[in-house]
């Protein structure tokens, strides 16, 4: 990923000024880390070799999510695993203390980020 894909995505969905980020998980044998920043959820798959089927992928909102960047496109030099066209609908769990934890399910390729963005902005 460029520093004017970065650039560019900060312009469209402004991300660096939104506070603290928060880290949704740190999967050390998968090698996979997620967190988000203001409305966006980062996902990265650091591992060498395996890219997994419908990862279970937290989220801060219940909503439709979509990825607005791909490492895995082919402008990269990647191999476009990942239908940029894709609609990823939430579900909810409820925590014993009430709370809710959002998920989306995605391919997660090998040697990733995928960043994802609700298309439900404004909604809480």
């Amino acid at each position: 990923v460029s520093t004017q894909s970065t650039g560019a995505l900060e312009r469209r969905l402004p991300w660096l000024d939104r506070g603290n980020g928060y880290v949704y998980l740190i999967h050390e044998a998968d090698r996979v880390v997620v967190f988000g920043r203001g409305d966006l959820v980062f996902v990265f798959n650091f591992h060498w070799s395996e890219s997994y089927v419908g990862y279970r992928v937290e989220v801060g909102r219940a909503g439709k999510w979509r990825a607005v960047l791909d490492s895995d496109h082919g402008w990269f030099g990647g191999h476009g695993r990942v239908d940029p066209g894709t609609e990823y609908f939430s579900s909810t769990e409820r925590e014993e203390d009430g709370r809710e934890r959002h998920y989306i399910q995605t391919y997660l390729p090998s040697r990733t980020c995928l960043v994802f963005s609700t298309e439900d902005e404004g909604e809480d």
